[in-house]
């Protein structure tokens, strides 16, 4: 008898094959006493969501290159999967789920259901035409790029980071691409306008209609997509995208009387444990897009669309599962996006949600260089950092190069709560080839700097 037959497994079930999922399944199967079984309405598990858009440009080959472990990895480890299967209700009082007819009972459950494409309630009847897509899942990929190999005109509705990846891959296959955004600028939850206005030039210099302030009124068309209308204007479209955002997908645990955030997301403990009528569930967790997180700046519930964030939570629920006692702190969310030839990364608030929980941020931006201006290769680099009460809380960063790597150290320095006078006394690398002698980061913060008031005055 092996040690694995000699031991009693705790049932742990998991309701989504997402990132929070799979990590979730391979971690408590390697480390922990779990019989582990996986309930997913996908049909694949274990893929890249956010490498998607590049097999749409052609820089992925194909799909199969973004599946991280096949189906064969996950059965030799002992791990059920249950695909494309919906489970309709969870019953605490029990320990059970439902699916249709039968029940499967649980020692623990983790709940990843992720999130939702949100669709606007005015062109939710034109969702039904062909080739109208949203793009959430391996099988929404699969089928846009099928859409796109004929495709004229395409038409993205919301400018958010997969609108636009989408948006430049499909105009460097020659297709006429539209971008339309309600707001006046694009990327807004991650980029102030003024950043924004970069990429919006940049877009425009690839070919994309980007149409800001636009509101889509309806998809038109008899069977197939022909036009979208926004603001009394017709466009012509044969594949539209709505990319307007997304809700978590919480039904499955407000019916089961856990706990809603005011954000929409699934109430946690810091141990990622459930929450219901204000009392933590012990042997239930929650992670990924339906879990509601708190933002280190402002203290405020926040949701995190970040496929490094989730990963960090399904290292949590897994120690956790084994009663380990770690905790999930409020987070920063550093992001970055490569959209064409630019890489576009922010961390901690913008402008609009620092102003919108009452801070009064003092910026300071610069525009430098990559490297050395006679050294082949570089390109423009732009900058702006945000400050309150002299610390650190944002930045932004827009480059070809190197922004990534900014971003990360950036995002220490707002957890370590670094104030503008130490950012002043930072030092930086220098090689003509990958930097210039002083980093533009410095003269970003020196002009926030200039705009700060003397300490004695504060």
């Amino acid at each position: 008898m092996t040690k694995r037959e000699e031991r009693q497994d705790k049932k742990l079930l998991i309701i989504g094959g997402g990132a929070v999922g799979m990590a979730v399944s391979t971690g408590a199967t390697r480390h922990g006493n779990h019989e582990v079984t996986v309930i997913s309405s996908d049909k694949y598990v274990s893929y890249s969501q956010c490498g998607i858009p590049y097999v749409f440009s052609g820089e992925i080959p194909n799909f199969e290159q973004l599946i991280v472990r096949d189906l064969e990895f996950f059965q030799e480890m002992g791990i059920k999967l249950r695909l494309g299967t919906q489970v309709d209700s969870i019953d605490l009082t029990n320990n059970t789920i439902s699916i249709e007819e039968e029940q499967l009972a649980f020692d623990k459950l983790v709940i990843a259901t992720g999130s939702k494409a949100y669709i606007p309630r005015n062109i939710e009847t034109g969702t039904s035409l062909k080739n109208v897509f949203t793009l959430r899942t391996l099988s929404d990929g699969m089928h846009i790029a099928e859409a796109l190999k004929n495709a004229k005109n395409v038409v993205i509705i919301g400018a958010g980071s997969i609108g636009s990846e989408v948006a430049i891959a499909a105009a460097r296959r020659g297709i006429r691409t539209s971008l339309l955004s309600r707001s006046n600028t694009i990327l807004s939850s991650s980029l102030d306008p003024d950043m924004a206005e970069m990429v919006i030039s940049y877009l425009e210099r690839e070919g994309i209609q980007v149409l800001t302030e636009h509101t889509p009124e309806s998809l038109n068309g008899d069977d197939k997509i022909t036009s979208v209308t926004a603001n009394g204007r017709e466009i012509p479209a044969d594949v539209v995208l709505i990319s307007v955002g997304v809700a978590p997908d919480t039904s499955l645990a407000l019916e089961a009387g856990i706990d809603i955030g005011a954000v929409g997301g699934i109430v946690t403990n810091n141990k990622l444990q459930v929450v219901a009528d204000g009392n933590v569930i012990e042997n239930v967790f929650a992670g990924g897009e339906c879990t509601q997180i708190y933002n280190f700046v402002t203290g405020k519930p926040m949701l995190s669309h970040l496929a490094s964030t989730a990963r960090r939570m399904a290292g949590v629920i897994t120690d956790n599962l084994d009663n380990k006692d770690t905790k999930f702190n409020p987070v920063v969310n550093p992001w970055v996006a490569v959209i064409g030839d630019l890489q576009i990364g922010s961390v901690g608030v913008t402008t609009k949600e620092a102003e919108k929980q009452g801070m009064r941020v003092i910026s300071g931006i610069a525009t430098g260089s990559t490297n050395a201006e006679y050294f082949p290769g570089g390109g423009k680099i732009f900058i702006k950092v945000l400050f309150y009460n002299r610390c650190l809380v944002g930045a932004q960063i827009i480059s070809t190069t190197g922004t990534k790597e900014r971003i990360d150290g950036l995002s220490l320095a707002i957890k370590r709560k670094q104030t503008i006078d130490e950012l002043l006394e930072m030092e930086t690398c220098y090689s003509p080839a990958v930097s210039t002698l002083q980093d533009p980061l410095l003269f970003a913060v020196k002009g926030a700097y200039k705009k700060m008031p003397k300490k004695d005055a504060l």
